[in-house]
């Protein structure tokens, strides 16, 4: 009834696959590596999903990259259909927990690159992989970079992108700030005892505070997440208040991000966490993307996507954080492309267009028929 990729699509979405029980789904997908022709289909040893397509030439070649495990689903009643159905509607729309993040890119990859080996071996190896724990981090993109980095060329990040090639994103940083005060009965109302104002007045000035800013990829960001208070009585004012701050960054270092946050919180009683790069948990920092709009590769990608697609949106930037930290940092040129709306990724309302799907799928395979421009 459905198309291969379509149907692949759906079994990945009826699979569940929560961040550290992704093992199921890594199976179903070597599986179907296996049963397209892989040259080579493997779980490696932190769990990710890896396969291997031989090409004609010596040398390094392509790694189309995605992620198996998707986050929590929310409330099922809020769904317009079940989140693990993969129920395809009357406009040709496929449905679920993780179908645009990241299972209907992923099925594209898979196929795509099976295609271009039934056309003819292509001119170099292509690795395609999947990766555990991407939505806490990326611990599986962390253990499979450092295998595969000599023996690729170019990564291609297939988060959904609508279709548009991305050069870049920001990175992540989650920031601890924990005011402190004196405990008191609420009745005495001492306003300077009381951290919850030292927050309000840090809150004050973060709105106006100037950000840091990349030419490439803009300003960064930062927002405020987790808020906690030390106490559970209405009557007591807290002695601590603790809030998370979601700081989306463009080439800051740990020492900048304290500096700024110490001048933001001056006069006031306050401890500053800001974690090192590469940090993970409840704090964490990792770098983002920025490869060069006018790089050889963009420019590559950027020619395949019209003579496939035809006209489209010009390259551009990723609001949120991917796997293509750890390629990035480890020198390969990084540029994303992938089918559907990233606007829909962790909603209750997540489907992909199977127009978009089967889009990414040719798309793939005409570009990995080509070496990676460098």
């Amino acid at each position: 009834m459905y198309e291969p990729v379509v149907d692949f699509t759906r079994r990945l979405v009826q699979t569940p696959s929560p961040s550290k029980g992704e093992a199921e789904l890594a199976a179903l997908v070597v599986a179907e590596m296996q049963a397209l022709g892989y040259d080579e289909a493997y779980v490696d040893a932190a769990g990710n999903a890896v396969g291997r397509i031989r090409g004609r030439e010596e040398g390094p070649g392509w790694l189309l990259l995605t992620h198996l495990d998707h986050v929590d689903v929310g409330d099922e009643a809020n769904w317009p259909h079940p989140p693990f159905s993969g129920h395809v509607d009357e406009a040709g729309r496929l449905w679920g927990r993780g179908a645009v993040d990241i299972k209907g890119p992923l099925a594209a990859t898979v196929y795509g690159a099976a295609a271009a080996r039934a056309a003819g071996p292509p001119p170099r190896d292509v690795w395609v992989a999947s990766t555990v724990q991407e939505e806490l981090g990326g611990a599986g993109a962390a253990g499979l970079v450092p295998e595969l980095k000599d023996r690729v060329a170019a990564a291609v990040i297939a988060e959904p992108s609508t279709l548009q090639v991305i050069y870049g994103h920001r990175g992540v940083a989650r920031v601890r700030l924990v005011f402190e005060g004196s405990p008191h009965h609420a009745a005495l109302s001492r306003s300077a005892d009381n951290p919850s104002f030292a927050l309000a007045r840090f809150l004050e000035r973060l709105a106006v505070a100037q950000r840091h800013r990349d030419p490439v990829l803009g300003a960064s960001s930062i927002t405020p997440t987790i808020l906690r208070a030390d106490t559970t009585s209405a009557n007591r004012t807290p002695g601590k208040v603790t809030l998370i701050l979601d700081w989306r960054t463009t080439g800051e270092t740990p020492e900048e991000m304290r500096a700024l946050l110490a001048q933001l919180t001056r006069g006031m009683k306050v401890e500053i966490e800001v974690p090192p790069l590469w940090e993970h948990g409840e704090l964490e920092n990792t770098p983002g993307v920025r490869t060069d709009p006018d790089h050889p590769l963009v420019r590559q990608m950027e020619a395949v996507r019209r003579r496939v697609l035809g006209p489209g949106p010009r390259p551009g930037l990723w609001a949120f954080a991917t796997d293509g930290r750890y390629t990035h940092a480890a020198g390969l040129p990084t540029v994303g492309f992938g089918p559907g709306d990233p606007t829909l990724a962790h909603t209750e309302h997540e489907y992909i267009e199977v127009e978009q799907l089967l889009a990414g799928t040719r798309y793939y395979k005409v570009l990995v028929q080509q070496s990676p421009h460098l």
